[in-house]
């Protein structure tokens, strides 16, 4: 199928500009796993949460993920409109599931910059946050297991087609898969490593934001 000249020019515009918010987006998420880190040490957090939710740096940081994230789902999209004639079915499946991933973590976040404030300030409430009910909730535990599984499948299925691609470097997608992963089981070793994996994978985001800046030329067919 031919693509016309004005289209092609349309669609490099449409992916450089995601070259440029997938590379804002994995700068402000490495941003904030710092600042979180930095800020907000787990000690503190497993001691009362609710106190960490209302010290004055809470709001600003939990903006900067969610920055990040909405950035990043468009960042993707414009991945994927790269490699999407070599990706197959597995490829297309992938990129859903990543969107989905990206979109229920920024659901989250928007949890934590205007419901966790309110929770915490009220005095009825904040024992959901200082004592952890609100995460023990059945239908919390299938929030996040639902987030995890969409993730690791979208990661795992969308780094394979990006290997596999001849448009993006190979590291990147092994950058970003390892990075994934690292940051889902490093809660169970430790903030640190999380913190680490966050890294990675923004890494992995960079190779392939640059490599959507530099790849601007229009296509002749599609």
């Amino acid at each position: 199928m031919r693509i016309e000249k004005g289209e092609a020019v349309k669609l490099a515009t449409i992916q450089k500009l995601g070259g440029f918010a997938l590379i804002a987006g994995a700068i402000l998420f490495a941003t904030y796993s710092v600042l979180f880190l930095s800020l907000f040490p787990a000690g503190e957090i497993h001691r009362d949460f609710s106190r960490i939710v209302l010290s004055p740096p809470w709001i600003g940081v939990a903006a900067i993920a969610f920055a990040g994230v909405v950035l990043m789902v468009f960042g993707f999209a414009a991945v994927y409109s790269r490699l999407h004639q070599g990706a197959g079915a597995l490829g297309l499946v992938g990129f859903v599931f990543i969107e989905v991933a990206y979109l229920l973590q920024a659901c989250k976040v928007t949890w934590e910059i205007f419901l966790y404030p309110i929770i915490a300030g009220n005095p009825s409430s904040v024992a959901l946050l200082r004592d952890g009910i609100l995460w023990d909730h059945p239908l919390v535990h299938a929030f996040k297991a639902g987030a995890s599984a969409t993730i690791f499948l979208g990661i795992l299925l969308f780094c394979f087609a990006l290997v596999r691609s001849k448009e993006f470097p190979k590291a990147a997608g092994i950058l970003i898969f390892v990075g994934a992963l690292v940051y889902a089981l490093g809660p169970v070793l430790s903030m640190m490593v999380a913190i680490g994996g966050i890294i990675v994978l923004s890494l992995g985001c960079l190779l392939l934001g640059l490599q959507l800046i530099r790849n601007q030329r229009g296509r002749g067919d599609d």
